[in-house]
């Protein structure tokens, strides 16, 4: 894939929730898994990425707590399926700091 422009928040806020859209397994057909991800900044700005039009926004995350940002990820990942469908990301996790 290639790289879309960076998105980052006003001057002075932090992000503090996140959401991804997500096509869900289609079986047989070809699966892509996360497509796009969209997050909140402490004053209210929603940033969201260019992904591909694929699957369903889910929920947002719990924010972070007041005066709290993001500061750190975890990302899941399909392992290679070795000749069956691969996905690549398949989930994210933020964590919060003061």
């Amino acid at each position: 894939g290639a790289w879309s422009r960076p998105e980052s928040c006003p001057p002075g806020q932090r992000l503090v929730s996140f959401r991804l859209r997500v096509e869900a397994p289609r079986g047989l057909w070809d699966d892509t898994a996360a497509n796009a991800v969209a997050a909140i900044c402490s004053g209210g700005s929603v940033l969201e990425g260019r992904g591909g039009p694929q699957g369903t926004w889910g929920n947002w995350s719990i924010p972070c707590p007041p005066g709290a940002g993001v500061c750190g990820l975890r990302t899941r990942l399909e392992p290679p399926q070795r000749g069956g469908d691969d996905t690549g990301l398949n989930d994210l996790d933020f964590y919060c700091c003061a």
